[in-house]
């Protein structure tokens, strides 16, 4: 985020040895870290543009996401989750006393959650608070769970809660808790979906959208990528969760940004920039069920798609 404050203040920030294998006891509960920084409408516009809004500039539809002067201006909802910093969190990880060593490349972010108690300022100053909320075991790799904070200086307000579901590979078979019963996968209807959203994704897409925060190697380093395992850089899961979101608000919340409250999905599989994504999308008693195909793999890249909304009037159920 722009202006971040050189603040880095976090409890638990000692020197220690690092571990051969995961302690839990070490990682559930350890702050990772606390920073402050603000943000404001070209922070709003650049994430907008980061998830395909207003590709085409002479369609007006995406304007009151992607231009200041719009009378109905507004952030993209999952704009919050690029409100905490992402380095707050890498910062962290490789901090705590509970995890060994792991190449960063070796991390996959495998579910998010967003919750928006109120819809988003336009501009804000923000603290943002991590920590560890679980560890799992499975057995290939630990299952990090981080919980991110953000609350507003001037009111103290909590303006979003972001829950990352983080999987390291290779630091596995610990003994710990599998987490195998933590959620129950989203039962898709039989039917039809009630709408269908579109998006191309442009091959420097994740050039772009790595400017509202995210920096891995990962995403832009052909050569960082295949120490990961891919064959060239991937597409951010945060920007394609951006562009399930962004398909949820056009169609089935009429444009209304504000109408979401909260919006959580998996991430099934990788995404190359440059290919072509179809939101499918289902109202089911006043939320939305959604799920993201990747048109030129034919593979689900986004499962468990749940997106709940302020006011079900909504919703045509």
């Amino acid at each position: 985020m722009a202006k971040a404050s050189n603040e880095f203040a976090a409890q638990n920030e000692i020197d220690v040895e690092k571990p051969e294998k995961v302690i839990p006891s070490l990682c559930e509960g350890f702050v990772l870290g606390r920073r402050r920084s603000s943000y404001g409408f070209t922070n709003c516009i650049l994430y907008a543009l980061g998830v395909g809004a207003s590709q085409d500039p002479l369609d007006a539809t995406d304007l009151q996401y992607t231009y200041e002067n719009h009378e109905n201006f507004t952030p993209l909802p999952t704009f919050g989750c690029v409100i905490p910093e992402m380095q707050l969190t890498f910062d962290g990880l490789q901090r705590c006393p509970g995890l060994p060593d792991f190449n960063p490349m070796m991390l996959l972010h495998g579910e998010h959650k967003l919750i928006l108690p109120a819809p988003l300022p336009v501009n804000e100053e923000v603290e943002a608070v991590a920590k560890i909320k679980n560890v799992f075991d499975k057995k290939s790799g630990a299952l990090v769970i981080i919980q991110t904070d953000v609350y507003s200086i001037a009111t103290g307000s909590l303006i979003c809660v972001n829950e990352a579901s983080l999987f390291i590979r290779g630091i596995g078979g610990f003994g710990g808790l599998s987490g195998s019963k933590q959620k129950k996968p989203i039962q898709i209807p039989a039917r039809p979906p009630d709408h269908i959203f579109t998006k191309k994704t442009v091959p420097n897409q994740a050039l772009i959208y790595r400017l509202c925060g995210d920096y891995n190697p990962l995403h832009v380093d052909p050569e960082m990528a295949a120490l990961g395992g891919f064959n060239s850089p991937i597409l951010h899961g945060l920007c394609f969760f951006g562009i399930a979101g962004l398909g949820v608000v056009r169609t089935a919340c009429r444009g209304d940004a504000n109408s979401i409250k909260s919006i959580e999905a998996r991430f099934s599989n990788a995404v190359i920039p440059g290919q072509t994504l179809k939101v499918e999308i289902w109202e089911e008693s006043g939320d939305c069920l959604f799920r993201v195909i990747n048109m030129d793999t034919q593979k689900e890249c986004v499962s468990n798609g749940l997106a709940t909304l302020r006011n079900s009037s909504a919703s045509k159920l």
